[in-house]
């Protein structure tokens, strides 16, 4: 384990890493549903029964020191409307895209959460490619589930390039390797602000990049 681990995500998305440092345990997240997502225009953020394994009667288990989370339910389909380009088409879209962030954290499938993201957005898909060689070499995930909360309405300078304010809560992230090592990732903040900047293309919003906002 890192003594002193940082935020992956602020690492590897532009973020500042200022005042991140000190190994806490994060606060308990308000949605208690494993793929759990930002606070939509519905307020809701909904899951089905569908697993990763395939057994849909199986009861959720989270992960642990033991093994990987086990029968994590898909998330549903995106909320009507996620595609317009209108200020609820983005809340949707990212609601969505949280959902499946969480679902990839705990089964190493990122497939769904790509489809969400532009290709030039290079430290969102180093997080997937670093998660996803991590299952693939028989390790997994403990915690790491993650909220981002709107704040306020998004805006656009240019008519191109949106920008939504969130509020982002998690927990502490523990990467556990085949050999049993381990890497936990946190900060010595309870919830940080990130600034997301989105483009409506090819008849759907993509994520361009996040980044901290100082």
């Amino acid at each position: 384990m890192t003594p002193n681990a940082l935020n992956r995500r602020s690492m590897l998305t532009g973020g500042s890493l200022l005042g991140l440092g000190t190994l806490l345990t994060a606060c308990a997240p308000h949605d208690t549903t494993p793929t759990g997502g930002a606070a939509t225009a519905s307020g809701a953020a909904a899951t089905n029964s569908s697993s990763s394994t395939g057994n849909s009667a199986g009861e959720y288990r989270k992960a642990d020191a033991k093994g990987p989370a086990q029968n994590v339910p898909k998330p549903n389909a995106p909320e009507d409307g996620y595609r317009e380009k209108t200020a609820a088409g983005i809340r949707k879209t990212m609601d969505a895209w949280n959902q499946w962030i969480n679902y990839g954290i705990q089964t190493g499938d990122y497939s769904k959460a790509r489809e969400f993201l532009s290709s030039t957005n290079d430290g969102e898909l180093k997080i997937y490619r670093e998660i996803e060689a991590l299952y693939r070499r028989g390790g997994w995930v403990i915690d790491g589930i993650q909220y981002f909360k709107p704040v306020g309405e998004p805006w656009t300078e240019d008519d191109q390039t949106y920008r939504l304010k969130t509020r982002h809560e998690w927990d502490k992230e523990t990467d556990v390797e085949p050999d049993g090592r381990q890497e936990t990732w946190s900060s010595d903040k309870e919830e940080e602000i990130y600034i997301f900047a989105l483009e409506h293309r090819d008849g759907r919003w993509q994520i361009l990049y996040s980044q901290i906002d100082v």
